[in-house]
C-alpha cells in the first residue's frame, strides 16, 4: 500500500488565509474559542444594549429634531447601525480571505472604537447616524463575521456547541454592557460614557484580534492523516477503498456536500439561495419580534416593567437556546436542526403569540421564541459548513449579509404600518404576531426545499 504522505500530497487541501504556529493545539484551540466568545461579547454585545442609548436619545432630541408623526431619532441611529452592520459581513467576508482573521479584527475593532467614541463629540442626529451608526455598525459587523467563522476550523467535532457557545456571548454582552452603559452614562453623562465605551471596546477588541488564529496547514494535515491511518488498520478496506473514503472525508470538510471550490460556484448553487432566503426571513422576523415584544405587552393591558421582562426573558433564553441546540445538531444534523427549530418558532408565533391575552402565556412565547429562534446565528455558519465546507467560509456566510440589509430594514417598517394602522381596536397587535409568523412560515418553507436539495433520506443526518 502507498504511503500516507503520498496519497496525502494527492488529495485537497483545506485553505486558510494566515495562521500562528502553536506547541499545543488544544490550548490554541481553546484561546480561539474564548477570544471569539469575548468577541461576541463586545461586538454584537454592544448592539444589544443599545437600548440604553435609544432612552437617552429619545429625550435629548424628540423635543429638538422630530414632531409628531416623524422618525425617531434613536430608531435612525438603530436602523442605521443594523443595515451598516449586514453589509460589512459581506465586504469583511471577502477581506478575511485577503488580509488574515486577525487583521481584520483589529479593523473592526478601530471602527467601532473610533465610532463609539468620536459619537461622544456629536451634537446633532445627523452626526449620531454616521459615527454610531454608520462607522460603529461597520465595526460590529466586520468583528462579527471573524468571531462567527473561525472556531470551526479548529474542530472537526462538536462544532455546534462550540459556535453555539461563542454565540451566545452575544446574548451575555446585552446584560452586561446594558447595565455597565446605564452606570457610566448616570456617572459621566451619556456624551463621556460613549467615550469611555469607545476606548473600552478598541483595547478590547485588539487584545481578541491577537486570538484569531485559523488552524495551521501541518496541523490540519497530520489530522486527516491520523484518519487515513485509522481506515488503513483495516486489513478488509482496499489501497482503492482508503484513497476513496480519505478524499471524500477531505472533500466534505474542505468543500461540502456539494464540493463547492469558489465564490462563484457557491453563488450558482440552488443550495446557497436556499439559505439565503431562509436567513433574510428568519433575521428579519427576529428583530420585529425582539422589537415589538415590549410595546405588544403594554398593548395587551400589561404594565411596562412586565413588557421589560418578558423581552429580557426573550433576550436571555436565546442564550440557552444557541448552547443547547448547537449541541443537538451535532447529534442530528446542522439543517435538520435548522428545520426543526424554525418550524417550532413558526407554530409558536401562530399558537402562543397571536392568541396571547395574558402576561403568563406572553412569559411562556417569550421562553419558546428565545430557545429556539435565537439558534438563528449560530446555525448560518454550520450550515455553510455543511454545505460549502470549511474553504472559505467567512466570504460564504458574508454574502448573506446583503440580502439581510434589506429584509431587516423593511419588516420593522411593515410591522408598525400594521400596528399603527390597526391598532386603535387591538387588531394590530394580532397582525404583527401573524406577520411575523408568516414570515417564518416562509422561512421554514426554503429551509425545508434545502434539506430536500441536500438529500431526500428522511432520517439522513444532515
Amino acid at each position: 500500500m502507498k504511503s500516507t504522505n503520498q496519497l496525502m500530497a494527492r488529495l485537497p487541501k483545506i485553505g486558510v488565509t494566515r495562521s500562528f504556529s502553536f506547541s499545543n493545539p488544544k490550548a490554541a484551540a481553546a484561546i480561539v474559542v474564548f477570544a471569539s466568545f469575548i468577541g461576541m461579547v463586545l461586538g454584537p454585545g454592544i448592539t444589544n444594549s443599545y437600548g440604553v442609548f435609544e432612552e437617552e436619545y429619545e429625550n435629548r432630541f424628540s423635543n429638538k429634531d422630530t414632531g409628531k408623526g416623524a422618525l425617531s431619532p434613536a430608531i435612525a441611529i438603530a436602523s442605521v447601525h443594523v443595515s451598516v452592520n449586514y453589509l460589512f459581513t459581506t465586504i469583511a467576508g471577502a477581506l478575511c480571505e485577503r488580509i488574515g482573521m486577525g487583521l481584520t479584527t483589529f479593523i473592526g475593532g478601530v471602527m467601532l472604537g473610533v465610532g463609539s467614541f468620536a459619537a461622544g463629540f456629536c451634537t446633532e442626529v445627523w452626526q449620531l447616524v454616521l459615527t454610531q451608526g454608520v462607522l460603529a455598525g461597520a465595526g460590529v459587523g466586520t468583528i462579527f463575521i471573524v468571531v462567527s467563522t473561525i472556531p470551526t476550523s479548529w474542530f472537526s467535532k462538536n462544532q455546534g456547541f462550540l459556535i453555539g457557545v461563542v454565540h451566545s456571548g452575544s446574548g451575555v454582552g446585552g446584560l452586561m454592557l446594558a447595565p455597565l452603559t446605564r452606570f457610566l452614562i448616570n456617572k459621566y453623562t451619556l456624551m463621556g460614557a460613549l467615550k469611555i465605551m469607545g476606548v473600552f471596546l478598541a483595547i478590547g477588541i485588539t487584545l481578541v484580534s491577537l486570538g484569531m488564529a485559523t488552524k495551521p496547514e501541518e496541523l490540519v494535515d497530520q489530522e486527516e492523516e491520523e484518519n487515513i491511518d485509522r481506515i488503513s488498520t483495516n486489513d478488509s478496506v482496499s489501497e482503492h477503498k482508503v484513497s476513496t473514503l480519505a478524499k471524500k472525508r477531505m472533500s466534505v470538510r474542505s468543500f461540502g456536500v456539494r464540493d463547492v471550490h469558489s465564490t462563484g460556484g457557491v453563488l450558482r448553487s440552488q443550495e446557497f439561495w436556499y439559505l439565503n432566503i431562509a436567513v433574510m426571513l428568519a433575521e428579519a422576523a427576529f428583530y420585529v419580534v425582539l422589537f415589538f415584544l415590549p410595546v405588544y405587552a403594554i398593548g395587551l393591558g400589561l404594565t411596562s416593567e412586565q413588557g421589560a421582562l418578558i423581552a429580557g426573558v426573550a433576550n436571555g433564553a436565546t442564550i440557552v437556546g444557541r448552547i443547547t441546540i448547537g449541541y443537538i445538531a451535532d447529534l442530528s444534523g446542522n439543517i435538520n436542526m435548522f428545520f426543526i427549530t424554525h418550524l417550532l418558532v413558526t407554530l409558536s408565533c401562530f399558537f402562543l403569540w397571536f392568541p396571547a391575552k395574558s402576561f403568563m402565556i406572553m412569559m411562556v412565547f417569550a421562553c419558546t421564541f428565545g430557545l429556539f429562534a435565537g439558534s438563528l446565528t449560530p446555525m448560518v455558519p454550520l450550515c455553510s459548513v455543511t454545505l460549502f465546507g470549511q474553504n472559505g467560509l467567512a466570504n460564504n456566510v458574508g454574502l448573506l449579509g446583503i440580502g439581510m440589509v434589506l429584509t431587516t430594514s423593511a419588516a420593522p417598517v411593515v410591522a408598525r404600518v400594521f400596528y399603527e394602522k390597526l391598532g386603535q381596536n387591538g387588531a394590530g397587535y394580532g397582525t404583527v404576531a401573524l406577520f411575523c409568523g408568516g414570515i417564518y412560515f416562509l422561512a421554514t418553507l426554503s429551509i425545508f426545499a434545502l434539506r430536500m436539495s441536500v438529500s431526500r433520506k428522511p432520517w439522513a443526518k444532515i
